[in-house]
C-alpha cells in the first residue's frame, strides 16, 4: 500500500458523513458509480501524482449522461488535495471569456470543464492553447501563463471536429451506463450515506422506482438524485 493510499485514508476518516457528491474520494466512488477497472486507474493516477508531489495529469472522463461523469472528476480532483475550478463549456461564449476562466485558475488546482464537447470554436482553439502549453495567445488575452494547473474534462462523446483533444490529455477513461441492478444498488448506497437506514422496504422501493419500462429505465437520472428523492418521500 502506497503513502498516499494511507493519507487518503486518513482524510476520508476525517469526512463528515453527508451527500456522497460532495463528500467521497475515488476509492468510494466504486459503489456508487461500478466501474472496477475505471476507477482502479483512476486511483493508480492519483498515486503516482502525489507520490511525485505534482498536479494530476490532464484527464477526459466521457459517458452517457449520469454515469458518474462529475462525481469522478471531483473526486480525483479532492484525492489529490487540488483545489476545483469548475465551469460548463456551454456557458463559455468565446475566447476571450475561457482566457478570463483560466486566469481564475491557481498553481495547483483542478479545472474541470463540464461537457467540453460544447465548446464553440474560438473557445476551444483556447482550450487547445492551455492543455498544450499552458500559455493563452497574445491576441486573445495579455497577463501572465497560465498556472500549473490539471484540466479534467468531461463529455458524452467527441465529435470528429474535436478529436483532437483526444491526443491532448495523457488520461482518458470511458464509463458505461450502468444497468437497472446497478442503479438501484446505487440509489441504494446513496441513501445509506446520507445517514437514513437501509430498510428492506426502502430497498424494495428504490428497485421498483429504478426497474425497465418498456425498455427504459423509470426514472433515467443519476442514483444520488434518486436517494435524494426516496429520501424525501421517507
Amino acid at each position: 500500500m502506497s503513502e498516499h493510499r494511507d493519507a487518503r485514508t486518513v482524510r476520508a476518516g476525517t469526512r463528515t458523513l453527508g451527500d456522497p457528491a460532495h463528500f467521497m474520494d475515488v476509492a468510494t466512488t466504486r459503489q456508487f458509480i461500478g466501474a472496477p477497472r475505471v476507477i482502479a486507474i483512476l486511483e493508480d493516477a492519483v498515486d503516482r501524482a502525489v507520490a511525485a508531489g505534482r498536479v494530476l495529469e490532464d484527464t477526459l472522463v466521457t459517458g452517457p449522461d449520469d454515469c458518474g461523469k462529475q462525481i469522478i472528476a471531483r473526486a480525483i480532483a479532492r484525492d489529490a488535495d487540488q483545489r476545483t475550478v469548475e465551469v460548463d463549456a456551454a456557458w463559455i461564449r468565446d475566447a476571450k471569456h475561457m482566457a478570463r476562466v483560466l486566469r481564475s485558475v491557481d498553481d495547483r488546482d483542478a479545472l474541470i470543464v463540464r461537457r467540453v464537447e460544447e465548446l464553440r470554436p474560438s473557445a476551444l482553439r483556447m482550450f487547445v492553447s492551455l492543455l498544450g502549453m499552458r500559455a493563452l495567445p497574445r491576441e486573445a488575452d495579455s497577463g501572465e501563463p497560465v498556472a500549473d494547473c490539471t484540466v479534467i474534462a468531461t463529455a458524452i462523446v467527441l465529435p470528429r471536429s474535436m478529436h483532437v483533444l483526444r491526443r491532448m490529455f495523457p488520461l482518458q477513461v470511458e464509463l458505461s451506463a450502468p444497468c437497472a441492478v446497478a442503479r438501484a444498488a446505487a440509489a441504494f448506497r446513496a441513501i445509506q450515506a446520507m445517514g437514513i437506514t437501509g430498510t428492506p422496504e426502502l430497498r424494495t422501493l428504490v428497485a421498483e422506482r429504478m426497474a425497465p419500462t418498456g425498455g427504459h429505465l423509470a426514472t433515467p437520472i443519476n442514483p444520488i438524485d434518486t436517494a435524494r428523492i426516496l429520501a424525501a418521500m421517507g
